[in-house]
Parts: C-alpha cells; structure tokens; sequence
C-alpha cells in the first residue's frame, strides 16, 4: 500500500461513554472501566472486571445494538466526504447476536444481515462486507479499505468494529484460564488473562490526492498474516507477529527506526505477550516507547481494529501517547519497559498491533502530523 489513505471523521461508543472525547479523558487519565453488572445475562455466575456499556445508552437487545450501531456510523458519515461510502464491518462472529435475540425472543439475524440492514438505514448503495477473522476482524476491515481507496476502487469507506458481551465468550476465556477478574496487566510480571469489553466504533477512511502537507493521521501501510497458512506449516506466534510487523513497515516504505511508538496488541496473557515481546524485540532491537491500551478500554475482540485505532488517533490529536494500565513490574524474561505514564504527542510514525485468535495477525502504519 502506497501512502494516500487519510483517517477522517470517526465515532466510539465505549463504556466511559458515546463521545470520542470521553474515551480520550479515560485514557490520558489512566481510568479503570466501572464495575457494572450483567443484567441481561443472568446465568453468568463470575465476577471480575468487565467493560460493559452504560444501560442509559445501550439496551443489550437487537433492537437496542440496532440502534447503538446506527448512531455510531451516522456520527462518522456526517464529516465523512466521498460519493456512496462502502461499508465495511469488523466482528468476531454472531455469538451475542444469537444471545440478545434468544433473551428478547426477537430476530436479528447474521452479521451480513445486520451490515445490510446498517448499509440500508445510512442510505448507502454499495454492497456491504462483513469481516470476520477472530480478534483482528476490524483491523482487517480497516486494510481492505486502505487498499481499496489506494487501487481508486473507492473515495470513501465507512468501517465499523461492533462486539457486544457473550456469556458464552466470556466463560469460553474463562475455562481456558485467560481471564484476569481483577483486569489486564499487558506485559506485566504477574499479568495473567484479559478483561473482555464491548464498544462500538465507526472510522472513516478517504483517498488523499498528496500526503506532504497532510496533517492528522494517516494510513501509510499494514499487512495480514495467517501463522497456520505459511508455505512451511504452521509458524509460531513470535515468528508469524514479527512477519507481520516487519511486512506492515515495508508497505509503508518505512523502517523500524522511523516509528515514533508502538501501540502493543498487548492482551496480557502470558503466552501472547510474551511472544509479541520477542517479536517486538527482534524487529526493533532499540525499542521504541510502547503502549498498550487494554487495561483500560478491556479486550473487545473483533471491535479493537476500529476502537483501538480510533481512540489512539484522537489520543495523538489531543497532543499525547496513553500509558499502558496494569503494567508495573518487566517480565525478566524479556525486559520490555511499556509506558507507565502518558507522553507527548510526535510527528512520524506509529505501529499499530491487532492479534487475533487463531493466529489472524494484522499490523497497521500510522502517520500523524500535528
């Protein structure tokens, strides 16, 4: 991908609220979500922190994720420009969907239905796709469209990352023992698990005619691997991580010393951060500042491609790079030092990690100017 995919308008609907700016204040001040319970999910017995998203806001039911959807694509088309934006939705798959409409004894359908009902409600005529590879999914919308807008097959996409709280997911990470109920440490000594959350974001991308004045972020590149797809067999997680990170700098026509900060996949397990800790060091040898945004804003699965990207991107409009909640102690067995406290904003560069279960890598490139 060659430079010339800017990130416009974008929407986020997370638990600290359904403006971009509270998901912002959040993370400049290192906020923990609220303790809420999960009153439409009576059989879940387990306690811990989890992100759920405010009930004055959003009514876990079809029609109340219709409705939470729609509010925040319709926020990022209005400043979105381009005829007919494509719409391209990031999820980890139907399991809540399945959920609301049993506990509301309601319909909702797919997610290819629910991306053409979206597309249908925005008025919007191009067919709609729906991504969905695991943790990744939204990360991976965000590339197709990068590539789309940079081929000139379209002048505007509208990608939106949707993931609702499961039962079913959320006791599947629990008998794998990958959930922390006192929430994520990433890259901490004692991290072991993630705290899973909901969110909705809306990001909208735009074909630059030239970037050497552009200011804000910019998509300057990003690549997808598949660690069980290679031509030599299934490769491990630290390979497969560095293949990608390495492969998402060379489409951007970037090297490692240009990256200003790494935004870590960072989901505080104790297997996945360390072999993205390996994968980081083997690229980077000097590391750059790292981050990751979890502890905070939790895991939210298929969403975090969108969420996470658009939330970082306001971050460094609003002059800083978050602090990695959670993370107090290195880990000795590789000694990668994330941010314990917010720092200043920089023109250049910045990586972005999305990881997604089952081996689904994506890494994306940011460029950003004040």
């Amino acid at each position: 991908m060659t430079p010339g995919v800017r990130l416009a308008t974008a929407s986020l609907h997370t638990p600290f609220g359904r403006r971009i700016d509270q998901t912002v204040a959040a993370l400049r001040a290192g906020q923990l979500v609220p303790r809420r319970g999960l009153p439409a999910f009576p059989s879940l017995k387990r306690e811990g922190l989890v992100g759920a998203l405010h009930p004055d806001t959003f009514t876990p039911s079809p029609s109340g994720l219709r409705a939470a959807l729609l509010h925040v694509a319709s926020e990022a088309l209005d400043g979105l420009e381009g005829k007919d934006p494509w719409l391209v939705i990031g999820t980890s798959g139907v399991l809540f969907l399945g959920e609301y409409a049993h506990e509301a004894q309601e319909w909702l359908g797919s997610c290819g239905d629910v991306a053409d009902e979206l597309a249908g409600a925005l008025g919007l005529c191009a067919p709609p796709l729906t991504v969905s590879t695991a943790c990744s999914s939204s990360a991976n919308a965000l590339l197709l469209a990068g590539q789309a807008l940079e081929r000139e097959e379209r002048t505007a996409v509208l990608v939106v990352g949707v993931e609702a709280l499961s039962p079913a997911v959320m006791e599947g990470f629990a008998s794998l023992m990958l959930w922390d109920p006192e929430g994520c440490r990433p890259f901490d000594r004692r991290r072991s698990g993630l705290h899973l959350a909901e969110a909705l974001g809306a990001q909208g991308l735009t074909r630059l005619a030239s970037v050497a004045h552009a200011h804000g972020a910019i998509l300057l590149g990003g690549a997808h691997v598949c660690a069980a797809m290679g031509p030599g067999g299934l490769a491990s997680d630290a390979e497969a991580m560095f293949a990608v990170m390495d492969q998402a700098l060379k489409t951007a026509c970037r090297e490692p010393r240009d990256v200003v900060a790494i935004k870590a996949h960072g989901i505080g397990t104790v297997d996945a951060d360390r072999a993205e800790a390996q994968a980081i060091q083997r690229l980077y040898g000097h590391v750059p500042p790292i981050t990751s945004l979890k502890g905070v804003l939790g895991h939210t699965l298929g969403a975090s491609g969108v969420v996470e990207t658009a939330a970082f991107a306001a971050c460094l409009d609003a002059g800083f790079i978050p602090a990695t909640v959670g993370f107090v102690e290195e880990d000795p067995e590789f000694l990668l030092r994330p941010l314990k406290a917010p720092i200043a904003a920089q023109d250049g560069c910045y990586q972005l990690n999305y990881f997604g279960f089952g081996a689904s890598y994506v890494s994306l490139v940011l460029g950003w100017r004040r």
